[in-house]
């Protein structure tokens, strides 16, 4: 119906004009006057001129509506260019031009066309540019490279020169870009024409990208795999909106032996309408430089080393008590021990591999032990809903530590806690703390104190509390907390 209304006004003014044109043949014979002959060749002039040009008005609304709007709207899935809607138009209006003038006012059309010819070749000439622009324009809207909505890379000289960005507008001479940045960018079609351009939204909506890594030979590569696996399924979410998608899952492949060391390539996939590809690579590439960092890993670099002495150390080394007391030395629990404290810690605590699904601490069990995660990711399931049914609640990257409450006190697991990926962690007991508080009984108050400050984090989130009230509930809490630990370990002295 709606259709029919846009055809409505044209149809009107065409029949208007053939109706007067009918009327006014049987009245206008009747007068044989000069003048009236004269006003009446002109009226005639005006109902044929009308006639073609009304004719030309109803085509055009009648290819808009039922060729663009509904066929090649529908093939296309999307709006039509400008560009083809206004070419068609003007091919419309020219023939009736070209009708007005061999039919109304019986001139050869052959000598116009000669002379426009003329006067074509010489604007041709001045113009050629603009109308290179416009002839690939025509051709980008047959072809469809890209249309509008896409997000696509307009290649440059250099790769610091490729623009990424979306279309927005196909037309007459210019193809109008939003980039990632928010700013318009206005390229003429026949640059369009002339460059490489990468469709990011073809021939499927998942757009693959690729990020590659060199680490050192003295890195072992399951290391390595184990690592930029985690790190890229860290900052996959079902959404799309924060990283890459989950669906197809990073691919991590050993790509090759360079002078500097092992080349890998991390490959994921994007939907460009949800992430830009350049903000997906920062994600990806931010998380596993993170993820190495707390591994103690650095990329592989040029080295010419002298070597006088011990080879310097590029990567923490498990078998290291050194690394291990720098790797304990980052974690908040234990971030006020001393150097011999750590080195105690260090030389006691055990180095654990898991597997992928594997689950290290299970809801409701008892334990003694606590985990420092240095390699992969976790996945934590809890009962949030109070039915017996876990679901996942959160995820752990290297760096975070789990057990805590039942390493100092005994309690059972809160949670459960699998390997999303193959894992290392370190896991300390309640034997090697044991000997800590054996030697320095104070340390117990300065970790209740700790424990109590991580504990004190996450009720702020759920309360609004005033500071005197934080203070005072952290301070109820260390100290029930305290004495909890003392009565498990039992090997406080009284002060």
């Amino acid at each position: 119906m709606r259709s029919l209304k846009r055809l409505l006004l044209p149809l009107v003014v065409f029949l208007a004009f053939l109706g007067i044109a009918y009327y006014m043949h049987g009245s206008l014979s009747s007068f044989r006057s000069e003048a009236f002959d004269q006003t009446q060749r002109i009226f005639s002039y005006i109902l044929q001129v009308g006639i073609w040009l009304s004719a030309a008005y109803f085509l055009n609304r009648l290819v808009h509506v039922f060729i663009w709007d509904g066929i090649v709207s529908g093939v296309f899935s999307g709006a039509t260019p400008r560009l083809l809607k206004d070419v068609v138009g003007f091919v419309i209006y020219m023939v009736a031009i070209t009708g007005i003038v061999g039919f109304v006012f019986n001139r050869s059309v052959t000598g116009i066309w000669a002379t426009s010819g003329a006067i074509g070749l010489i604007l041709g000439f001045a113009l050629r540019s603009i109308i290179l622009d416009v002839f690939t324009g025509l051709a980008i809207n047959i072809d469809r490279p890209y249309k509008i909505g896409d997000w696509i890379m307009v290649h440059g000289g250099r790769p610091e020169l490729h623009i990424i960005g979306s279309v927005k507008e196909i037309n007459w001479r210019t193809t109008r870009i939003t980039t990632k940045d928010g700013n318009v960018l206005i390229v003429p079609n026949s640059m369009m024409g002339m460059t490489m351009i990468t469709n990011f939204m073809v021939p499927d909506v998942h757009n693959r990208h690729e990020i590659f890594f060199t680490l050192d030979f003295s890195v072992p590569p399951d290391q390595v795999l184990r690592i930029l696996n985690a790190a890229t399924k860290a900052v996959c979410t079902e959404d799309g909106l924060k990283a890459p998608l989950l669906y197809p899952k990073p691919k991590i492949r050993i790509i090759r032996a360079t002078p500097m060391g092992v080349e890998y390539r991390v490959r994921y996939w994007t939907i460009p309408k949800h992430v830009s590809p350049g903000k997906a690579r920062h994600i990806v590439t931010k998380s596993i430089l993170e993820h190495l960092q707390q591994a103690g890993l650095t990329l592989a670099y040029p080295k010419q080393d002298v070597y006088h002495e011990k080879m310097p150390v590029r990567q923490l080394n498990s078998q290291s008590v050194e690394d291990r007391m720098r790797l304990l030395s980052r974690i908040e629990l234990f971030e006020k021990l001393s150097k011999e404290d750590l080195d105690l810690l260090a030389t006691s605590m055990e180095r654990r591999f898991f597997e992928e699904k594997e689950v290290l601490i299970k809801r409701g069990d008892s334990g003694d032990s606590m985990f420092i995660l240095v390699e992969g990711l976790l996945e934590v399931f809890a009962d949030i809903h109070g039915n017996g049914e876990e679901v996942k609640v959160a995820q752990m990257v290297p760096g975070h530590f789990f057990g805590e409450m039942s390493l100092l006190t005994g309690e059972p697991r809160s949670a459960t806690i699998q390997a999303s990926t193959d894992i290392i962690a370190y896991e300390i007991t309640k034997e090697n703390i044991s000997i800590l508080f054996g030697r320095r009984p104070e340390i117990a108050e300065s970790i209740s104190e700790t424990v109590a400050r991580r504990k004190m984090r996450d009720v702020e989130k759920r309360t609004d509390m005033t500071n005197e009230e934080k203070d005072e509930q952290a301070s109820s809490f260390s100290t029930q907390m305290l004495s909890k630990m003392k009565s498990f370990f039992g090997v406080f002295g009284e002060k």
